[in-house]
């Protein structure tokens, strides 16, 4: 698994579907998760009401996974023979730094920072 998602980077922990759904206000209400993996012949999970139906009568394979990005309390049922790829994260984190144009001084307005939103969208 590749790329930077943030927080603790690379999601990693392996957390089966009844554990992050018992825990996900508790144990796992910080965590984000990345991919779902098959671990059963028949296995589904279900976020905000829906329902998704991974394998049934083989139509997917034990080990197949997909990515999606979701929190564990988008969970609204316990899930069935899969397990999550996530890792802690404290993605509403605001930015911080030394902003003041005390900081900036001799320099002209146009090489200050703008702080255009809390995503890092910086110019």
């Amino acid at each position: 698994m590749a790329g930077n998602y943030g927080g603790s980077s690379t999601p990693t922990t392996p957390v089966g579907g009844h554990k992050l759904f018992t825990g996900k206000a508790t144990t796992y209400k910080n965590y984000e998760c990345k991919t779902i993996v098959v671990s059963a012949d028949t296995a589904n999970y279900t976020i905000n009401g829906e329902t998704f139906v991974l394998s049934d009568a083989g139509s997917a394979s034990i080990g197949s996974s997909i990515d999606l990005v979701f929190k564990p309390e988008q969970l609204s049922a316990a899930p069935v023979g899969v397990y999550f790829l996530c890792y802690e994260c404290s993605c509403s984190t605001v930015m911080t730094g030394i902003t003041t144009s005390s900081y900036y001084s001799g320099y002209t307005s146009m090489n200050h920072p703008t702080i255009i939103g809390g995503g890092g969208l910086n110019n």
